[in-house]
């Protein structure tokens, strides 16, 4: 069966087995790269995966279960499966929504032309990639990773009131990553451009881009302990927002695992700050119309606006639990339960530009790596990672940085931003935020 065949009759079965109410999300993926190492492909993959998973609702008493085989037998299975696990499960308030009309804009989620991108195209990508990393500096001592491909899904969701909507995507990319060296000193650096417009895909700027990424940092040492002001640059920002997401979600919030617990209509940031879900900006990775549980989204949703807290993201569950309208912020996957989610989580951009940013303070780091993420927690908010960068002196840099550890709270770190950039990272992300300001920051060299 395919993917419609097979909801098709795993909605029959459910019929058939008279089940109050159930509702099913399914997938199908293909995944296509190669990696190069030193002129020679090392390295190719295809791989697939589908499956198809059923949320049962029975006398409100809830099972789950899934199947990556599509046979009859399987999926009838499956049903049965979900359906003895409603004898034992408590009862979960919930009803799920019939069909509803869904905005009329394009996403942009698929270009048929990716579809004829082959094995030969990968390779002479790749290697083209592979040979600008080599000649991108002089400096450049190994080139560890070049990859190539691309990948295409379909999903459907669907569910015992008439909800049916089916989605498909496809995505590529193109990459690298090499190691500069200057004494005993090595750096890292890193570029990857995913999308569907492949003009984009330039070996040459790619190479340069990421032999920059490394080089900048070479030569760096160390600052002294102390308080600083930082800018986040925009291909951190986003990392260090995305660690913290959960908060604004309704069902940390009633857990009690976030700090914005009672927090609605407050300022909880500066007032220059705001945070937005926009679920249907074109050719946006998270942007959907409809949510995994059959909700129709909204273009812009206003979670933080103005440093205010305006909303919660809701999924089904969490709706009914505070007796308000689900967001459309529900996500699933086929082999597990629903969560919330952001679909696209926008900072507005600002009015200045990066450099007067970083001329706005006599001392600034301008923070371009972050060193893993142990240190970081999404329910007290601390931080305690090790930043990378460029030290910057009367708006001017003066030499890089590193072996520094950045301390500090992330809903204390709300209230010191001072400034947001005019300008966002070109990165294929689900997550837009513009360089960043910040005050008092403490810094441990």
């Amino acid at each position: 069966m395919d993917l419609e065949q097979a909801a098709g009759f795993v909605l029959e079965e459910g019929k058939r087995y008279g089940i109050d109410s159930f509702d099913l999300i399914a997938t199908d993926s293909e995944d296509i790269g190669i990696e190069v190492f030193k002129g020679r492909i090392v390295s190719t993959e295809t791989s697939r995966s589908r499956g198809v998973g059923i949320r049962v609702l029975n006398n409100s008493r809830p099972g789950y279960s899934y199947s990556e085989r599509f046979s009859k037998e399987a999926l009838s299975q499956m049903v049965r499966d979900a359906m003895d696990q409603t004898e034992i499960t408590d009862p979960l308030d919930m009803e799920l929504p019939g069909p509803k009309p869904l905005a009329e804009v394009d996403l942009k989620h698929y270009n048929p032309a990716l579809e004829k991108l082959d094995f030969a195209w990968m390779r002479e990508l790749g290697l083209s990639l592979d040979h600008a990393s080599w000649e991108s500096d002089k400096r450049v001592e190994n080139v560890p990773h070049v990859g190539v491909g691309k990948s295409s899904t379909q999903s459907l969701i669907a569910n015992s009131k008439g909800v049916f909507v089916k989605k498909e995507s496809n995505v590529a990319y193109l990459g690298t990553g090499l190691v500069v060296a200057e004494g005993d000193i090595k750096k890292m650096g890193s570029y990857y451009r995913s999308g569907r417009d492949i003009s984009q895909f330039d070996p040459s700027y790619i190479a340069k881009e990421a032999a920059h990424r490394g080089t900048e940092l070479l030569g760096a040492k160390p600052l002294p302990s102390g308080v600083y002001t930082i800018v986040l640059g925009n291909r951190i920002s986003p990392q260090i927002f995305g660690m913290f997401s959960s908060p604004y979600f309704a069902d940390a919030v009633q857990k009690g695992s976030s700090r914005l617990v009672g927090k609605l209509g407050n300022e909880v940031a500066s007032p220059i700050l705001s945070i937005y879900c926009e679920a249907h900006t074109p050719d946006y990775p998270g942007s959907r119309l409809v949510d995994a549980e059959g909700i129709p989204t909204t273009a812009r949703t206003k979670v933080l606006e103005n440093g205010v807290l305006r909303s919660y993201l809701y999924n089904l569950e969490s709706a009914k639990k505070d007796n308000v309208l689900p967001t459309g912020h529900g996500i699933r996957s086929y082999s597990g339960r629903a969560g919330t989610s952001f679909s696209n989580m926008i900072v507005p951009l600002g009015t200045k530009s990066r450099d007067e940013l970083l001329a706005s303070d006599s001392h600034c780091i301008f923070v371009t790596k972050l060193e893993g993420g142990a240190g970081c927690s999404a329910v007290s908010g601390e931080i305690s990672i090790g930043i990378q960068g460029i030290y910057y002196k009367n708006g001017k840099p003066e030499h890089a940085v590193d072996r520094i550890t950045m301390n500090t709270n992330y809903f204390d770190l709300l209230h010191k931003i001072q400034g947001i950039s005019n300008e966002y990272s070109d990165s294929y992300s689900s997550i837009k935020v513009p360089d960043v300001l910040i005050s008092e920051i403490h810094v441990a060299g």
